[in-house]
């Protein structure tokens, strides 16, 4: 093969690759769309209390009481030249506890006594109720790096029991005395924060002073 078609090789494939990127990033945008104007739709505060995880918007509606996760997976380990829309709305008034999960260990937990209460009464509580209410959990083992946090949503619904949302995921892991990683958890703290307040309040009030 001569050098030349060596070239044009190259050549082509540098251009198919463009191309594919250029494709990728205009059907993103159209999910993009699609997402914002489906939480429009919904008047759902996507601004006031929130954080990023890549490419996804999570945080808290608090006159709505919903928790809402929305924005766009692009998963690499099943890549098919698109990105995957990803919407979920909680509401608040239905949950049970919420969950702080660290690298698949509870470090923090906050329960609705009001709904525990009423799952008991109506025979539809799921789990265990948890004997903390506000409170940390110990944690078997502390380790210096960290990959995945999320937040467990337990549900007063025995179709859909669990929502789980990643709020941070690093493959390698951050050192959790990073400037970053603190950043991070910090913002994850005042959203976990605000839900707490959330649940701590009676379905009737509408704001958070």
């Amino acid at each position: 093969m001569s050098i030349g078609m060596i070239i044009l090789i190259m050549i082509g494939i540098v251009a198919l690759y463009i191309w594919a990127f250029y494709e990728k990033g205009k059907q993103g945008i159209k999910e993009q769309n699609k997402i914002d104007t489906q939480l429009s739709q919904l008047n759902i505060d996507t601004e006031s209390y929130f954080l990023e995880n890549n490419q996804i918007k999570i945080g808290i509606d608090v006159k709505q009481r919903k928790v809402f996760e929305a924005g766009l997976e692009d998963n690499v380990s099943n890549w098919d030249g698109s990105y995957h829309p990803r919407f979920q709305l909680i509401d608040l008034n239905n949950v049970i506890d919420v969950q702080i999960i660290e690298d698949n260990q509870v470090i923090n937990k906050v329960s609705n006594s009001s709904m525990i209460g009423r799952a008991l009464v109506g025979g539809v509580l799921t789990g265990g109720v948890g004997a903390v209410i506000g409170g940390n959990t110990a944690r078997s083992k502390v380790t210096n790096t960290v990959k995945v946090i999320s937040l467990r949503f337990r549900m007063n619904d025995m179709d859909h029991p669990y929502y789980d949302i990643i709020v941070f995921n690093h493959s390698k892991g951050l050192d959790r005395d990073s400037t970053l990683f603190k950043g991070k958890y910090k913002e994850i703290l005042d959203l976990f924060g605000r839900i707490e307040l959330v649940l701590g309040q009676e379905e009737t009030c509408t704001n958070i002073k």
